[in-house]
């Protein structure tokens, strides 16, 4: 361990010492920052959500069925693994100075299942905010008419997302995505990830392709915004009748409250991710760092979220202590075993 710490903090040194050397010492610093920030997204978004994953899959097999706001919010998890997943995990190894070296193919079905993820993120995140709008509207006919057809179309829902969003990144993803040249020439108009690139035929293609992620954003991201204001008006519309109820009602309130939380950090990131998407739609060679910027606050939501689901969801959260205290009590027995069979001899 002491001599892994040494090469370590030898490194990072090494790493700023070149820094004042020019471009290769810049490079240096931009690809240890990168590290640094792809591998912390990693530890924490793939074992978080995959203990969510974990959490609600044992969930519905104590309890035989899903509530509908989990079984949303377990779409949402596995979304969010796949973008950690095919995102983080290349862009650190790559950051690493560890090549993939991955194939035409292997790029094509990397880069589709992570515009795939990213998107089914946006949508559901978004789907998600509009079922609870549904749910916590007055009974008036209108909402009434939802409050009784929504729930049950919510599988039909994922899987015409899961269409729809497939129709949409598939061109650019199976038609443009190629594999990192080895002679590290760049064409131009190509989105370039170090790992793989996206090269479009070009200046049309480029910009259409820009287009289209924009509308299909800022259309959901809209919708998403929307709904969540309309819960906050009728939360604080019945604030004091909400707060005095109890059961469903309550649950009502913090469920709602855990949308709003995911959505506002959701909307934060992405505006920070489409403010660098709008610069590289007028530039013809995207430099790795601005990709590199991007593609980080895009893959923040995917390793935040996980750790505001267990903050915001009680039961997650009971489930997951209940959990820690077990193999506490399972460790306590064998320590009093071991301590009781030294002892004994003795006496």
């Amino acid at each position: 361990m002491i001599n892994l710490h040494v090469s370590a903090s030898e490194w990072i040194l090494s790493v700023w010492s070149r820094a004042q050397d020019g471009p290769e010492g810049q490079m240096g610093v931009r690809l240890a920052l990168k590290a640094a920030g792809f591998i912390g997204l990693d530890v924490v978004g793939i074992p978080g959500n995959l203990a969510v994953l974990l959490l609600f899959c044992h969930l519905f097999l104590a309890q035989g069925h899903m509530p509908h706001n989990e079984f949303i919010l377990s779409q949402l998890v596995f979304a969010n693994l796949m973008v950690t997943l095919c995102r983080g995990i290349p862009q650190a190894l790559t950051a690493l100075g560890i090549d993939p070296l991955f194939s035409h193919r292997a790029c094509k079905t990397i880069i589709l299942a992570y515009r795939v993820g990213r998107a089914m993120s946006i949508t559901i995140t978004s789907l998600l905010s509009s079922y609870q709008c549904v749910v916590i509207a007055p009974p008036t006919p209108g909402w009434t008419w939802l409050k009784c057809r929504v729930p049950s179309h919510l599988p039909h829902a994922i899987v015409f997302l899961y269409g729809l969003n497939i129709l949409v990144v598939s061109p650019a993803a199976i038609l443009f995505t190629e594999a990192f040249p080895p002679n590290s020439t760049i064409p131009e108009f190509t989105l370039n990830l170090e790992f793989c690139i996206v090269v479009f035929p070009g200046l049309m293609a480029y910009m259409v392709n820009g287009v289209v992620y924009i509308i299909r954003d800022f259309a959901f991201v809209g919708l998403m915004a929307a709904a969540a204001v309309y819960v906050m008006l009728v939360l604080h519309r019945h604030r004091q009748q909400v707060q005095g109820l109890q059961g469903a009602g309550r649950k009502t309130e913090e469920a709602s409250r855990a949308v709003l939380l995911l959505v506002s950090t959701y909307v934060v990131l992405f505006g920070l991710d489409n403010v660098l998407w709008f610069y590289t739609l007028f530039v013809s060679r995207v430099h790795p760092t601005v990709s590199d910027t991007r593609v980080f606050f895009a893959s923040c939501y995917s390793a935040i979220s996980p750790v505001l689901i267990i903050a915001t969801n009680r039961k997650l959260a009971t489930c997951f202590r209940c959990g820690s205290k077990r193999k506490a009590a399972e460790n306590v027995p064998s320590s009093v075993e071991s301590n009781t069979s030294r002892v004994a001899p003795t006496q």
